[in-house]
């Protein structure tokens, strides 16, 4: 009897691991704001390439002359080159100017959509929909111009 309830505890504890472990990661779609877009333009302090989502983080110079600490949201390192990104362009101390969603809920959050390098060229990360379209129409990545 005891030994029954020692497993039905630990059934409930891994369903429960799990499900925590679902809930926990996020779209892009449900926490930024996909009509929005914003430009932010300072140094890059830190660039993570991880799962589930990059992270750069950006000094950005305020009008105020304060410094506001920025976390950009990117993807994956293997999504990024898979959409034809060329992360290794991108080095921490860089000043970069960065489109991006803005989060709906948090301040100085956003996800990359384009950025432009000190020497001025353009990245831009077309997103899932532009690279699966490619794929099956068997064409090359064409990503839409981002708003400014």
């Amino acid at each position: 009897m005891m030994l029954r309830l020692s497993c039905r505890i630990f059934v409930a504890g891994v369903l429960g691991l799990g499900a925590q472990s679902a809930l926990a990661h996020h779209s892009v779609s449900g926490n930024f704001d996909q009509d929005a877009r914003h430009d932010i333009t300072g140094t890059l302090t830190a660039f993570h390439l991880r799962n589930p989502h990059s992270h750069l983080e950006v000094d950005v110079l305020e009008d105020d002359g304060t410094v506001s600490h920025w976390l950009v949201e990117w993807g994956t390192r293997n999504d990024l080159i898979r959409r034809g990104v060329d992360v290794d362009r991108i080095k921490v101390g860089d000043e970069l100017t960065i489109t991006l969603i803005p989060s709906r809920r948090l301040e100085h959050v956003g996800y990359a959509r384009a950025m432009i390098l000190p020497d001025g060229s353009l990245i831009r990360d077309c997103g899932f929909r532009a690279f699966r379209e490619a794929l099956v129409s068997g064409t090359e990545i064409e990503c839409e111009e981002p708003d400014r």
